[in-house]
C-alpha cells in the first residue's frame, strides 16, 4: 500500500502537459531558431536555461504570493503550477520573428506561436487562454496577476549583477544597477 500511495504522489508532481510541450517538434524548431539567431549575441540569451529559470521564478513568486494570481486560484495547485511554467517556457519563443523583423513584437508573435503547442500539449481552452495573454503582456510593466508574475520572474530571473557586458546594457546605467530579487 505504501508503494501504491508514493506512486501517486510522483504522478502529482509530474508536469505532464510541460513534457509533452517540451518534446514538441515544433517547440524544440522555434528554440533552435532562436539560438542560431543569438550566435553571437553578447547580452542575455533566450534559451532553454532562462526559461527554466523564469519558470522557477515566477514559481517562487507564485507560492510565496508575492504576485497575487487570482486568476489561477480557480485552478488545482497542480494545474497552476503547469499554467506558469508553459508560460515561462514560451513567453519568449516569438524572438526569432522579431529578430527577422524589428517592426514585429515577440510577445504578440509568441502568443500566437503558442497556440497550437498548447493545445497539443492538452492545456484546456481556459488554461490557454490565461496563458496566452501573459505571453503577450510578458513585456509590461504595469500589469497584473499572471501576466505580472511573468513579468516579474522574467525580469529577476536574469543574473544581471553578475554580467560581464552590464555597463553597455540598454537596460542599466550608472545610477541604476541590478538589485538581487526574490
Amino acid at each position: 500500500m505504501a508503494t501504491n500511495q508514493t506512486n501517486k504522489k510522483s504522478q502529482k508532481n509530474k508536469l505532464i502537459k510541460m513534457g509533452r510541450l517540451l518534446r514538441s517538434p515544433q517547440y524544440k524548431e522555434y528554440m533552435d531558431q532562436i539560438s542560431r539567431c543569438e550566435e553571437t549575441r553578447r547580452f542575455c540569451r533566450h534559451d532553454r536555461n532562462h526559461c527554466w529559470e523564469t519558470a522557477r521564478t515566477a514559481y517562487i513568486l507564485y507560492l510565496t504570493g508575492e504576485v497575487p494570481c487570482g486568476e489561477l486560484e480557480s485552478f488545482s495547485p497542480e494545474a497552476a503550477k503547469e499554467m506558469i511554467y508553459a508560460a515561462a517556457f514560451l513567453h519568449d519563443i516569438g524572438r526569432f520573428k522579431e529578430y527577422a523583423d524589428e517592426a514585429l513584437d515577440h510577445s504578440v508573435e509568441g502568443a500566437v506561436l503558442a497556440r497550437p503547442l498548447l493545445f497539443e500539449a492538452g492545456f484546456s481552452d481556459a488554461e490557454s487562454r490565461l496563458i496566452l495573454k501573459a505571453i503577450a503582456h510578458h513585456r509590461k510593466k504595469d500589469g497584473a496577476g499572471f501576466d505580472l508574475l511573468l513579468y516579474r520572474a522574467d525580469k529577476e530571473s536574469r543574473p544581471c549583477y553578475d554580467c560581464p557586458v552590464l555597463a553597455e546594457c540598454k537596460k542599466f546605467s550608472p545610477e541604476k544597477q541590478p538589485v538581487i530579487t526574490v
